[in-house]
């Protein structure tokens, strides 16, 4: 009977199984259109909502799935994306979306609090996503997949991903970005994407324009509204404040030979002592292998073993001349993205006369160093 019972048992759950698995079929997929992408511009009655929707081919469509633009206006982020529901003819769902992309003239002119909200509260948006801002207007970003060939929401939130782990870029997402605008200095960054458009080398497409997409500034943020942007180096200086920021490189000429050093490796130190706070930079750094070397105007490869006294001395001040061009932005447009108040908040408690000083009053003795390792 105990046999009987396990097999009746066993069969029970089969069909309970298959019955589960059933309702998910079918009714689910091709009802909806899944973006993966976003983009919100300014508009005088609300706001433009741009999507990147995938779709899986059916009946009438292609076979295999497929990407397309979607955009529409709306009062709020919530009324346009029920509009580009109605205009698809499907349930418009978020839990695929990897990116979601600024327009220039949202985040330029407006707090656009609102817009982070709505996503950050919803229960579909993943807050692991990329969130950038364009240069330009993010519908027109997003639609460069018609130019390109390739999905942008693919292409950019690779991009954004590749530059955290590969260069010495920062990086943030949604969740760091939002918990940054609700933190006691509400100040945080979003990095910049831009077009760039590039000469067509097809031979067979010579009409088809041709480009690429560059991150090489970064918009800093208080309570969702532009305080400044970093440009290129100080957006590097920026980075050599992060320990986990690695991939950057310098180059020098010394005795006559051009070296470039990869930094593998960094310790960084703040301290407060006396009302003075002393960053320390140590960065570990490595030849790069067969530089480079003008050899009566010819250039040779070279394989060093050592780095040169004087290529050391170069570029720990190149390293220098960048961590102050950040520090000194800071100063200028009065922003903190590299913690200094925590070191006061730390030893001294909370204080509303903490969370306004001034950057201006803080003393900062800033550190290089540079090891080969």
């Amino acid at each position: 009977m105990s046999d009987i019972k396990r097999i009746i048992t066993f069969l029970i759950v089969i069909v309970a199984v298959m019955l589960v698995a059933s309702s998910f079929v079918g009714s689910n997929i091709g009802d909806r259109a899944i973006i993966i992408g976003l983009g919100v511009d300014l508009r005088e009655e609300g706001v433009r909502l741009t999507a990147e929707v995938v779709s899986p081919g059916s009946s009438g469509e292609m076979v295999g799935t497929f990407s397309k633009t979607v955009s529409a206006n709306g009062q709020s982020v919530g009324q346009a994306i029920q509009r580009i529901a109605e205009l698809t003819g499907k349930e418009a769902s978020l839990g695929r979306c990897l990116i979601l992309m600024l327009g220039q003239d949202l985040y330029e002119n407006q707090d656009f609090s609102d817009v982070i909200d709505y996503f950050i509260n919803s229960d579909s948006f993943k807050e692991s996503s990329v969130i950038v801002c364009c240069q330009g207007s993010a519908e027109e970003l997003i639609n460069k997949g018609s130019v390109l060939s390739q999905s942008v929401s693919l292409a950019v939130s690779a991009l954004v991903q590749d530059q955290a782990n590969k260069t010495a870029i920062v990086t943030n997402n949604m969740l760091e970005y939002a918990l940054s605008q609700r933190d006691l200095l509400k100040t945080g960054f979003i990095n910049k994407v831009r077009y760039v458009e590039s000469d067509n080398s097809d031979p067979q497409n010579p009409d088809k324009d041709q480009g690429y997409f560059a991150m090489d500034e970064i918009a800093v943020f208080r309570q969702n509204r532009l305080a400044c942007v970093l440009d290129r180096e100080e957006m590097r200086g920026f980075s050599l404040f992060e320990d986990s920021v690695l991939g950057d490189t310098f180059s020098s000429k010394a005795s006559g030979k051009l070296l470039t050093l990869n930094i593998n490796s960094k310790k960084v130190n703040k301290k407060l002592k006396d009302d003075e706070i002393t960053v320390t930079i140590k960065l570990y750094a490595k030849l790069a292998r067969n530089d480079s070397a003008d050899i009566e105007g010819v250039f040779i490869a070279q394989d060093e073993k050592e780095i040169p006294k004087e290529t050391i001395t170069d570029i720990t001040e190149q390293a220098r001349v960048l961590a102050q061009a950040l520090l000194d932005k800071q100063t200028e447009y009065n922003f903190d993205v590299l913690g200094l108040h925590d070191l006061y908040r730390q030893k001294f408690g909370s204080s509303r006369q903490l969370d306004d000083k001034p950057m201006e009053e803080f003393k900062v003795n800033l550190e290089v160093e540079i090891k080969e390792k």
